[in-house]
């Protein structure tokens, strides 16, 4: 199963946007060049927007797909929303729902998602991953998170 490594959902969004304004398809190595990315950052943002069903990738060539076209033309809300449905199929979100889902209230310590992130997604920097989580939880209105009591709730 894909887990999501992109820090940022705007880095997703920005992708989409060069895909957009090229036409689609578009041959990976001339989306190389037309970002200021690494390659290895390209490669991640690739998998996640695949893995999200946003782009399809054929023979080194990427396309917006019908749920990638409609995240572009939607407003921000719209965008949101189809996020919040992608993503929640996904890990490492689709275990940080069922984690919170399965305690009293909805909603988890960041001690519990640190617990989870080091067990189940261990990285060279669990924190960039909480980080991330959160990120991307807020912005496509999965999760809340409260940094002054550190609690993060699952938002309907």
């Amino acid at each position: 199963m894909h887990v999501i490594e992109t820090s940022s959902p705007g880095d997703l969004v920005g992708l989409l946007e060069i895909l957009e304004d090229h036409g689609s398809p578009v041959d990976i190595a001339r989306l190389d060049d037309s970002l200021d990315e690494e390659r290895s950052t390209l490669m991640n943002l690739l998998k996640d927007a695949e893995a999200l069903s946003l782009v399809e990738i054929h023979k080194g060539d990427v396309s917006l797909t019908t749920t990638g076209k409609n995240f572009m033309k939607s407003d921000i809300e719209g965008r949101r929303r189809i996020l919040k449905s992608q993503l929640s199929r996904v890990d490492p979100f689709l275990s940080v729902i069922g984690m919170v889902r399965s305690k009293k209230g909805n909603e988890i310590t960041k001690e519990d998602l640190d617990q989870l992130i080091e067990i189940r997604f261990p990285s060279e920097d669990n924190e960039k991953t909480f980080r991330s989580i959160i990120n991307w939880g807020r912005y496509s209105k999965i999760l809340e998170y409260d940094s002054s009591t550190e609690l993060i709730t699952l938002l309907p």
